[in-house]
């Protein structure tokens, strides 16, 4: 029975087709003030240096909805980041090397946005650190497909594991 329970850990509250496609006033509906996102593949190409327009448009229109948004990552980028300069014109922290799953970066950044675990949703395309992370914290959890197929190494070592669990990507 145990084990059940921990797998309970790695199921999503949520899926959707795509970020784009999340429900986010449905979110709101459900008293989610704050989302915490994952960077690479979820909101950008994995190390692509680049951050679209329509991301940027995507976050704006959060913004004005009034959510709070933080963004997470285990990588750490150059300083003169394109992504990094985005997310600071957008008023959005980043908080790097996050060691997803573990909670340290979440709730961190719940802190920073004033928020509790319960007003917000964690949303990304990784069962194994973001799913897992937004559950430990006592978030709510949307995950994603990822946008590209081409990632880290350990990552991919992280896919074989989500297949085994069940999940199709």
């Amino acid at each position: 029975m145990r084990s059940r329970s921990n797998l309970r850990l790695l199921r999503p509250d949520e899926e959707a087709p795509s970020l784009r496609h999340v429900d986010f006033l449905r979110l709101r509906g459900r008293g989610i003030r704050v989302l915490l996102l994952d960077l690479d593949n979820t909101l950008c190409l994995w190390r692509s240096g680049e951050f679209p327009p329509s991301t940027a448009a995507l976050l704006r229109r959060l913004q004005g909805q009034g959510f709070r948004l933080a963004v997470l990552t285990n990588a750490c980028l150059p300083g003169d980041s394109p992504v990094r300069r985005a997310l600071a014109e957008l008023g959005i922290p980043l908080f790097e090397r996050a060691r997803k799953p573990l909670p340290f970066a979440f709730r961190r950044a719940l802190r920073r946005l004033g928020a509790r675990p319960a007003e917000a949703a964690v949303i990304g395309d990784q069962l194994l650190t973001d799913v897992l992370g937004g559950k430990l914290v006592g978030a709510y959890t949307v995950l994603v497909p990822p946008l590209s197929p081409r990632e880290a190494r350990r990552t991919k070592v992280n896919r074989v594991l989500e297949r085994i669990l069940g999940r199709r990507v």
